[in-house]
């Protein structure tokens, strides 16, 4: 390892509180000692971190409030330090922190909003993709349709949750009161960009859900038909579907590569 690469290691390990091995490469100024001179880069190092946490997670932090917030953030920057060169991945594994740490862990409906919000920015960043269009759907044959693959746009994700999340998100942001945290059925979600790229996000029924969730295992369309038999007629499975896959092509859920 050569000296740059070891000093950088020293100096990030001290940003992190993991040791102090940078100290005998600091000189002394004679006015700040060397531990205040050094905590002033790893404050201004976690105030960076937590700064994109509040970012990142604004409607959770209001969910929270400022004392379980600033809980949430020191023991996530403990648990999970950063090991990314882009804060934009760097709270990845709140929903997951969330869902497996007390008191957190008692409300689920924290970790879903989380993930929610973190979806939110997948589909955001998600890379572009020429969308399909209706006109080049029908060159396909009636022969060709049975191995028809649609593809998702990669913006598409989907998620379901037996909370309110998506709703208390909403509320927050519309500066709102949250409904009741829980619901008795499960609610199914999918975070897409439409055609004029701008992130929404969308309720959907249970079956709908589950076509979404054959195509992202590349399912074709002989298999999505089969898929259907224990829900509806046979006669009326293909229309079902059709009529889904027009939705999706008004919503830009679709792209261009099939097979």
């Amino acid at each position: 390892m050569s000296d740059l690469a070891s000093l950088q290691q020293q100096f990030m390990a001290m940003l992190q509180g993991q040791d102090n091995h940078l100290a005998s490469h600091i000189v002394s100024d004679g006015q700040l000692s060397l531990s205040q001179r050094l905590a002033i880069y790893q404050n201004a190092y976690k105030l960076r971190l937590r700064a994109a946490i509040e970012q990142d997670h604004a409607q959770l932090g209001i969910y929270l409030g400022d004392q379980l917030f600033d809980k949430m953030v020191t023991e996530y920057l403990v648990k999970y330090p950063s090991n990314y060169t882009s804060l934009r991945f760097f709270a990845d594994e709140l929903p997951h922190y969330l869902r497996n740490n007390a008191p957190f862990n008692a409300h689920p409906i924290l970790a879903d909003i989380a993930y929610f919000e973190r979806c939110l920015l997948i589909a955001f960043d998600a890379q572009e993709q020429p969308l399909l269009s209706i006109d080049e759907l029908e060159k396909f044959t009636t022969e060709q349709w049975p191995t028809l693959q649609l593809v998702l746009h990669p913006s598409v994700q989907l998620m379901h949750f037996n909370s309110r999340a998506v709703e208390s998100w909403q509320a927050l942001k519309d500066k709102q009161t949250p409904p009741e945290p829980y619901c008795e059925t499960t609610r199914y979600w999918v975070v897409a960009r439409d055609p004029e790229r701008r992130t929404q996000f969308v309720n959907v029924a249970l079956p709908e859900y589950r076509i979404l969730t054959l195509l992202k295992q590349q399912v074709n369309f002989a298999q999505l038909c089969q898929s259907c038999i224990n829900d509806m007629p046979s006669e009326k499975i293909a229309g079902f579907l059709i009529s889904l896959i027009n939705q999706w092509l008004e919503r830009g859920w679709l792209v261009t590569t099939t097979k």
